[in-house]
């Protein structure tokens, strides 16, 4: 697979700018970044500065109903993973010709934040995007991967730092009618995906609601030693399958890396400012995935609390993940 800049078929030609204003008056279209409701759309307004730069805005609701503030005074940092998924998919269709139904798939995704700039204000947050597209790789004119380096900004203050690597698969893509004729016929059998587990107490992993706990207790008994857990899986989350879907979606995978943390630091409340994470491979939905959690020395007096957590399917590591964070209460 070579390297190379996209064609120009691919390429807007026009370039905003060099002082393009972003706004944050109105949401983008949702299908421009994936998503089926538009509460759920975080991106307002987006610019191209340069062949591969762009400036995107976002807003941050100062009360998310899955992302909700963590402790009542932080905006939660995995608005910040959402809103560099969103920004990804957007950024994909809209420069680089990626069809509006085929989704790229998140390789890997890191994220740095600044805790005193996520505090919640009178105000939702406004947050701008400055974004660096390189490892374009175009072959014949097609998109098949791309890394995203971005810079967080609030106003002047720095937010932080997120990095995110896609691949687009080379599998014909396949349409939402087809997703949601295989996602009706599995709800229809009985089988067609393992039982859901119980879940664990939900304020162990800083949930209110225990519909929101993606990790749950194992089964069978022996299973249950350590920090290990099997992920619950519900298609009819309103936010976590905000759309029919063929695996299970980055954003679950995780959120079961920050409720893993959450667990090992309890009864500490933590606030994730740092993640490492890769997807190493599809994390099927009719596959039971277990997610085990090691608390890990901390490097700097800036971390409490360092934990890697990995998700594996049939014995594969599929999913793992470096979540550094800090006790807020």
């Amino acid at each position: 697979m070579s390297v190379t800049k996209p064609s120009r078929a691919l390429l807007v030609p026009q370039y905003a700018t060099d002082k393009a204003d972003i706004h944050f008056a109105r949401s983008a279209p949702r299908h421009l970044v994936g998503r089926s409701a538009v509460a759920e759309v975080l991106i307002t307004d987006w610019r191209r500065l340069g062949p591969d730069t762009f400036r995107l805005g976002a807003q941050w609701p100062r009360g998310h109903t899955f992302y909700p503030p963590i402790a009542g005074a932080w905006h939660d940092p995995l608005l910040a993973a959402e809103t560099l998924w969103q920004a990804s998919v957007l950024v994909g269709q809209t420069y680089y010709g990626v069809p509006a139904d085929q989704h790229p798939v998140m390789a890997e995704l890191d994220l740095d934040i600044v805790p005193s700039a996520i505090l919640l204000g009178p105000r939702p947050a406004e947050i701008r995007l400055e974004i660096s597209g390189s490892d374009v790789q175009s072959p014949h004119g097609m998109l098949t991967g791309m890394t995203l380096e971005v810079e967080l900004l609030r106003g002047d203050e720095f937010v932080g730092t997120g990095r995110v690597a896609l691949r687009l698969p080379a599998e014909a893509p396949r349409t939402d009618e087809a997703r949601t004729a295989e996602h009706a016929g599995r709800q229809a059998r009985p089988n067609g995906l393992p039982p859901r587990p119980e879940p664990v107490p939900a304020a162990i992993v800083g949930r209110l609601d225990e519909r929101d706990v993606v990790l749950g207790i194992p089964r069978p008994a022996p299973a249950r030693r350590g920090h290990t857990w099997t992920l619950r899986t519900d298609p009819s989350h309103p936010v976590l399958f905000d759309h029919p879907t063929d695996h299970v979606p980055a954003m679950l995978l995780l959120e079961a890396a920050r409720q893993a943390a959450q667990a090992v630091c309890a009864p500490y409340r933590m606030l994730p400012v740092e993640l490492r994470s890769a997807f190493h491979g599809y994390v099927e939905l009719d596959i039971p995935c277990h997610i085990a959690a090691t608390k890990l020395p901390p490097q700097d007096a800036g971390e409490d609390a360092v934990v890697r957590v990995t998700g594996s399917q049939d014995g594969k590591l599929l999913f793992d993940s470096l979540v550094v964070g800090r006790h807020c209460d």
